[in-house]
């Protein structure tokens, strides 16, 4: 059967941004969840399932000490604004 194909999408114009600058930084929550993943990606011991490996507990322990401190100041600062 003759069905509709996809039609390219149109050429951008003008150049196209960077996503990133070299000006930003990521937040400390991402910073501790791109070293536990980056280190997970690398590290042979967390590729394989039957093994375990004490320095991703260690960043994923980091991370989620880091990510619960960020969302009880985000939860702590809802709190002041609402004045409770």
């Amino acid at each position: 059967m003759d069905e509709p194909r996809d039609t390219p999408p149109p050429a951008e114009s003008g150049p196209r941004l960077p996503l990133a600058t070299a000006n930003s930084r990521l937040s400390p929550v991402q910073q501790a969840y791109a070293a536990y993943t980056g280190h997970a990606i690398a590290c042979p011991a967390c590729r394989d399932v039957d093994r375990t490996c004490p320095d991703a507990g260690e960043l994923w322990t980091a991370y989620r000490a880091i990510s619960d401190d960020a969302y009880a100041q985000l939860a702590e600062g809802t709190r002041s604004r609402n004045g409770h």
